[in-house]
């Protein structure tokens, strides 16, 4: 999943997962310690990094981070923190406890970039001159009673720094990860990326299919990401990313959980450029466009449609559920193997193996198109993002079974593929995906503040809606997979021959069709009537 760090929830786990080499990290670590004071540097930063709270009605519905640009008030953070907002509050933890200030608009903001500067009223938070000399007054006797500690805890703006950091410096993410204030954590430098190759990273990920990094989020090629090892999670948007010198080098701004220290903030060379010619006009909030229809990740979406969306999806796991369960009891079945004789009944494992697997691969192919059909307009993004991963591993998994059972009966002590170890794989992918899912779903609840049903729940709402007469379930797409999905009647090419059927899947030059009784047959291609060859063509 991918999501951006702005909005409280629980993050999602990932399905893959990516090993780290600590030897080196951990000895040039101990290398950079003696370079820096770490707490000392925590403690002159942190009074000047910003909570933001947006607020509908006086409550909050939605949190990130920001910093102190300058003395005129402003305070720099991404747009997708402020996107759509009417309301805004900052607070600064590491300094003011129990005190708050509203904002009195916004400078501007670079979607594209998602960087965004807010505006405080700075008297609201510095004073006036006449209190400013009382209070240097009052700092140099403080100064003098507790040494630097009030140095230290001043609120003041950050410096920006003025060169891109190295890859392996070590780097301070501040923020409110999940809402939680003055928090902090430490890595360093993955690699310094432009815009184009980030897009590239995420366009192979999915296949060349999508390109999340400019449909999804609307980043453009020009922007230079930050990618650091240090952890970030909702609630960090738009905070601080810092070097050893305590300057400013990025805006924390999303991570990527499919792996680990995919994280990555947007460079401050575009901050400073765009605060140089920002000018002094404060519009109101009210002048912001509203949210994008196509939110990508962490933004909220349709509660009502992401839980509807969310049902239906139980609804095919419980169905693809099923037809496993059968392929299992079918496997139990298997003619026990005599150690005296391991080729006694080899034939009829092997075809038994063969037809199991090949039926699990359908149930797989099933459930893919199923879910990829599914209606997911203004439907959060995060949930999006895992039906698109789990489309992926179902016809991957479906391909694999497809190859077991072509093994089977080559199948042998010595050859062929071990299919008891392909099914324990398939099973642990399972158990991850529905660790995933239980994530999800928890999450979609926080953000939505909603009850976002376990797949049995999902099994006993039905069934109450069966007794009332109303049928469950939300539309499919209109478009080629939900045509597909749709029962019609298939002729063969000499005409003589019809069935009806909906087509789940299309692979390799044959059609797999699912009859009414839910059987699955294979017909090639070549055997369909021009007509049907016509329909396939035209919903690919």
């Amino acid at each position: 999943m991918f999501i951006r760090a702005s909005r409280k929830g629980i993050e999602a786990l990932s399905i893959f997962t990516i090993l780290t080499v600590a030897l080196g990290l951990m000895n040039s670590s101990t290398a950079r310690a003696a370079d820096f004071d770490l707490p000392t540097l925590i403690e002159q930063v942190k009074p000047s990094v910003a909570m933001i709270e947006v607020l509908e009605k006086g409550k909050r519905i939605s949190s990130g981070s920001g910093f102190l640009v300058n003395e005129k008030g402003m305070v720099a953070t991404n747009y997708h923190v402020i996107e759509g907002a009417k309301e805004i509050r900052v607070t600064f933890p590491g300094v003011e406890k129990g005190k708050s200030h509203k904002a009195l608009g916004y400078l501007g903001f670079v979607q594209s970039k998602d960087i965004a500067v807010i505006v405080l009223d700075p008297k609201d938070i510095f004073g006036d001159k006449k209190d400013k000399k009382d209070a240097k007054a009052k700092k140099d006797k403080d100064k003098e009673k507790e040494g630097e500690e009030e140095v230290k805890r001043k609120l003041k703006p950050l410096p920006m720094a003025d060169k891109r950091p190295r890859q392996g410096e070590t780097v301070v993410a501040y923020g409110a990860p999940l809402g939680i204030s003055d928090t902090v954590t430490t890595g360093v430098v993955s690699a310094v990326r432009p815009g184009k190759e980030v897009r590239k990273m995420l366009l192979d990920m999915y296949g060349g299919k999508f390109d999340l990094y400019g449909k999804g989020l609307g980043y453009d090629d020009e922007a230079t990401w930050i990618h650091m090892t240090a952890p970030i999670s909702p609630g960090n948007s738009g905070g601080p990313l810092i070097n050893t010198k305590g300057e400013v080098v990025g805006l924390n701004t999303w991570h990527l959980p499919r792996g680990q220290n995919m994280n990555f903030a947007i460079s401050i060379e575009h901050v400073k450029k765009f605060v140089e010619g920002a000018g002094t006009n404060v519009q109101s909030f009210a002048n912001l466009p509203p949210p994008r229809e196509k939110h990508a990740p962490g933004m909220i979406a349709d509660g009502k449609k992401t839980l509807e969306f969310w049902k239906d999806l139980n609804r095919a796991k419980n169905e693809l559920d099923k037809d496993l369960e059968v392929c299992e009891r079918q496997l139990e079945k298997l003619p026990v193997v005599d150690p005296r004789n391991p080729m006694k009944n080899k034939n009829r494992r092997d075809k038994l193996i063969a037809r199991n697997f090949r039926q699990y691969g359908d149930a797989y192919s099933k459930y893919a198109s199923a879910i990829s059909s599914l209606d997911n307009k203004n439907v959060d993004f995060d949930l999006i993002e895992l039906v698109v991963a789990d489309t992926v591993i179902a016809k991957k998994i479906d391909e694999s079974c497809g190859r077991v059972a072509s093994s089977a009966t080559a199948h042998s002590a010595l050859g062929g593929l071990n299919w008891e170890f392909e099914l324990a794989a398939l099973k642990q992918i399972s158990s991850e995906i529905n660790t995933q899912r239980e994530v999800l779903r928890v999450n979609l609840g926080i953000k939505y503040d909603l009850s976002f049903p376990t797949q049995q729940e999902t099994v006993e709402e039905d069934k109450k809606l069966a007794r009332e007469g109303k049928k469950p379930g939300a539309k499919t797409t209109a478009g080629a997979n939900g045509e597909r999905s749709k029962m019609r009647t298939w002729t063969d090419s000499t005409g003589k021959h019809q069935i009806r059927a909906k087509c789940i899947g299309v692979k390799d030059g044959n059609v797999k069709l699912e009859l009414a009784n839910g059987k699955v047959i294979t017909v090639p291609l070549e055997k369909l009537s021009e007509a049907d060859k016509r329909f396939l063509a035209s919903t690919e």
